[in-house]
């Protein structure tokens, strides 16, 4: 008994160790890791620089108060059809 007594006193005595901690890597690293293995899965390579996008020409701009018109004029379409429906 005296000698299970010891080995519980230096178990107890024992300090106990929290296993390392990884460090984590660089978060460009880790970045540039999700994105290679993003690229793997979807079957893509990376990006090509793009070349510059030309603007298309406008449109020619309606006037506020024919937009306004516009969009009020649908506005009444959709409270029309609205009061149209039966209530369930």
């Amino acid at each position: 008994m005296g000698v299970a007594a010891l080995a519980r006193l230096l178990v107890r005595r024992r300090p106990h160790r929290a296993p390392p901690v990884p460090t984590p890597a660089p978060v460009e690293d880790r970045a540039e890791a999700l994105r290679r293995k993003l690229d793997e899965t979807r079957g893509t390579e990376p990006p090509e620089p793009e070349e510059p996008v030309t603007p298309e020409p406008e449109m020619p701009k309606e006037s506020l108060q024919d937009r306004r018109a516009r969009v009020h004029a649908k506005a009444q379409e959709a409270i029309d059809a609205m009061q149209e429906e039966p209530l369930a």
